[in-house]
């Protein structure tokens, strides 16, 4: 069987796609790079600790300008879909952050060790009485 080209019946489809594929290279590692310079500053940042909530803002709306610059090149089916997975994405974080949050970590901690929660005290019980325990419960 006779092997097809890619420019069979158009002259510069084969360079549109080697530029298309070379594209898709090129928007992929710039966007691992840059995910990895803006760790980094975040991380440079983690030492000195007073730039760490500026440099992961930087980063976060830098991520928003790029994704909402995609999303508005999709069709509206695909795009549901995007808000969708970052609906569910959204939840996802907030349970994980929930369950290693201290309070949570410190929760089950306590119940693996069979410990009751230091975290919060519990309430304090009343002693008995010798006469309420001579004399049954009040009646009332």
């Amino acid at each position: 069987m006779p092997r097809q080209d890619f420019d069979a019946g158009d002259a510069g489809l084969s360079d549109t796609i080697q530029d298309l594929i070379v594209s898709s290279v090129r928007l992929s590692a710039g966007l691992t790079l840059y995910g990895i310079e803006r760790i980094q500053r975040m991380v440079e940042a983690a030492a000195g600790e007073p730039g760490l909530p500026g440099a992961a803002t930087e980063l976060n709306s830098a991520l928003g300008v790029l994704a909402n610059l995609l999303e508005s090149n999709l069709d509206e089916t695909k795009r549901e879909a995007l808000r969708s997975v970052a609906r569910v994405s959204a939840k996802a974080v907030e349970k994980a952050f929930d369950a290693l949050s201290p309070a949570a970590v410190l929760d089950a901690a306590n119940r693996l060790t069979g410990r009751r929660d230091t975290a919060r005290p519990a309430a304090p019980a009343t002693p008995a009485l010798a006469v309420d325990m001579l004399s049954g419960p009040a009646d009332t």
